[in-house]
């Protein structure tokens, strides 16, 4: 082979491996071009998706609004059921996560009580749990008062729920005027406000005797009448009229600072697409001005997004 036979033997193969290197080069931009507009699709349905449970929820939190015109609040519900089935479609669920023990909201003479203390704490052990709360502060999460909390009263604990203005005594007043550098009611509402803590159509019906026994609360005939209230509420759910007809006490009796029969906060799940399932916390804000014990109105406090697995 002479000279010019090897340098052209050279340029071919070197225009080869310059033709795939080129080859390579372009597959790769093309497949990243490619990956980049997956991504983009991907981003965009997933833009679309959150975007149109947005509008969902929107519309959802101005039907709940037709809620604050009930006079109890309860599974039975018609608007509620009618509520539900509305959106069906989209597996709406609707809880009620406040009505329970907010034990961090709760006076220490309640939780030193004996017949709360009795029922809700380990060996009748409240001044552990007053120990844990005052070193560790108010708490967001159930799991940390279980080495405190009977298994038969965990399931009735909760940590959303608003402050009465009665329990000024409580840790989380104190906790809570100390942020806001105020105790007045009026500058800590609707954090501090007269809403019930308790919407008896919602809980263990044991958790009411645990109020309506209690000797302060002054109710004739205690016990007979908390079988009736449990018996009433086996029937039928009740309203604020109901409850004070069958304890036969007016709304101004200290009871009523604990139960009632609306709900402070919901929390609503549904499906987007099959992709996410969306939770939001929604809150009621009590109608201080004319009925403290009515909603004004409901608002959206949180809205997560997380996959369906």
């Amino acid at each position: 082979m002479n000279e010019k036979e090897k340098n052209t033997g050279w340029t071919t193969v070197a225009s080869i491996l310059v033709l795939l290197f080129i080859t390579a080069l372009v597959s790769g931009l093309a497949l990243l071009v490619t990956s980049n507009n997956i991504y983009f699709i991907k981003n965009q349905n997933d833009y679309r998706i959150k975007k149109e449970a947005d509008i969902l929820l929107d519309k959802i939190l101005q039907d709940i609004q037709y809620l604050k015109e009930e006079s109890f609040d309860s599974p039975e519900n018609r608007y509620i059921t009618y509520f539900l089935n509305k959106y069906s479609k989209w597996n709406l669920t609707l809880e009620d996560i406040s009505s329970g023990l907010h034990l961090d909201f709760l006076p220490d003479a309640d939780l030193s009580d004996s017949r709360f203390s009795q029922y809700v704490f380990i060996n009748n052990q409240s001044g552990s749990f007053i120990n844990h709360r005052n070193a560790y502060g108010l708490s967001g999460n159930i799991d940390e008062w279980r080495p405190y909390v009977t298994e038969a009263a965990i399931s009735s604990c909760v940590t959303y729920g608003w402050l009465h203005r009665f329990h000024d005594s409580s840790f989380a007043f104190k906790q809570i005027s100390d942020n806001f550098n105020t105790a007045d009611p009026e500058k800590l509402f609707p954090i501090v406000n007269t809403f019930p803590l308790i919407n008896i159509n919602y809980v263990n019906p044991e958790i009411i005797e645990l109020f309506v026994l209690r000797p302060s609360f002054e109710i004739k005939e205690a016990k007979e009448k908390y079988e009736r209230l449990k018996t009433r509420l086996e029937q039928q759910p009740l309203d604020d009229l109901d409850i004070m007809g069958i304890l036969q006490v007016p709304l101004t009796n200290r009871i009523f600072s604990y139960i009632g029969s609306k709900t402070s906060f919901w929390r609503i799940c549904f499906i987007a697409e099959e992709k996410y399932l969306v939770k939001a916390i929604i809150a009621a804000i009590p109608d201080e001005k004319y009925n403290p014990r009515a909603v004004d109105k409901y608002v959206l406090l949180d809205r997560r997004f997380l996959d369906v697995k």
